[in-house]
């Protein structure tokens, strides 16, 4: 009889895990390129993208909802590619979002 034992590491650090963090790395990538950052800033925005899109994890979906809309019928939140699109949204909006709630100004607020 095999029992698997179970592991906290495993379980946190998957595969899911791992494509959500590549994702928002994709997704601080396409921010830094846009804005032609340099390669310091451009290392950061993708780190902070890559960390918070893996950090959020299955909850991206409901985070981007204000921007992106509701879902449409048929495709489940908890589906990989919904997920994995969820993920380069919030890795790109990240840096934006972490600056303005550190600054203590909300995403509606010009300046």
């Amino acid at each position: 009889m095999d029992i698997k034992d179970p592991n906290l590491f495993n379980q946190v650090f998957n595969e899911r895990g791992a494509l959500l963090a590549i994702f928002g790395a994709l997704g601080g990538l396409v921010r830094s390129a846009a804005l032609k950052t340099t390669w310091r800033e451009g290392l950061r925005v993708t780190f902070i993208g890559s960390a918070t899109a893996f950090g959020v994890g299955v909850l991206s979906p409901y985070l981007v909802q204000w921007w992106i809309g509701d879902l449409p019928e048929g495709i489940s939140s908890t589906a990989l590619g919904t997920l994995c699109a969820a993920a380069f949204i919030v890795g790109l909006v990240a840096v934006t979002m972490i600056e303005r709630f550190l600054d203590g100004k909300t995403l509606t607020e010009e300046g």
